[in-house]
Order: C-alpha cells, then structure tokens, then sequence
C-alpha cells in the first residue's frame, strides 16, 4: 500500500476546561503572488475561518510562528498582525525566521496556537 501523506490543517486538544487549536502553516498559495502584505491578510483571513469552524477567534491566539521568505518584508506582516490584534488587550507571542517556502512567489506561512475555553 503506497503512503498517504495525511495532514489536518488545524487540531484541537481537550486540556480540562479549555481546548488547544494548532493551526498548521498557511499560505496564501497561488493568491496575490509576492505581495507579502496581501498574502499575509489572506493567510490571517484563512486562519480564523479555521478557528471560527471550532468556535474560537483571533482574541484566543496566543503564539504565531511566521516564515518569512525576505525577513526584509516583516514590516509589511508586522502592519497587518498589528491591525488585526489591535482590539486585544494581550497581543500574541510572536516569531519570525526567514525560510523558503517552497516557490518565491510564496512570501508569508503562518502558524498560530490558540486556546480557548470549553464551553
């Protein structure tokens, strides 16, 4: 039997009272192609639809890995997180590497880890 690459692009784990949500590196694949500031908008929108469909939002991230193809282009990821975790009293931990990513029209992959209260 060949081998099936399995991927989730989030998963959530039980802790007593509250879940984790690991969210997988998103991209914005083949969308607005070397606009890190575009990409980096779409790949946040991406997230929280993810974190929506298990009843979280961006106010329960509490850690982002960022790759950045150019670290030279984290300015224009930095505007964008800025705005979209401006209604957040704590904003997330953050990091940032620069990486390939695969093809350099890719600019931006984001990971977030968010946890949020079982209800």
């Amino acid at each position: 039997m060949p081998d099936s690459p399995r991927f989730s692009p989030i998963h959530a784990v039980s802790i007593g009272e509250a879940s984790m949500l690991f969210v997988s590196g998103i991209t914005a694949g083949t969308a607005a192609p070397y606009d890190a500031e575009a990409q980096t908008r779409i790949v946040f929108d991406k997230i929280r639809a993810l974190l929506h469909a298990h009843g979280s939002d961006h106010h329960d991230i509490r850690k982002l890995t960022v790759f950045l193809t150019d670290i030279r282009e984290y300015s224009q990821f930095s505007n964008v997180r800025n705005e979209l975790f401006s209604d957040v009293e704590i904003p997330p931990a953050s990091s940032a590497v620069e990486a390939r990513l695969g093809t350099p029209s890719v600019r931006v992959e984001i990971e977030a880890i968010a946890v949020r209260r079982n209800v």
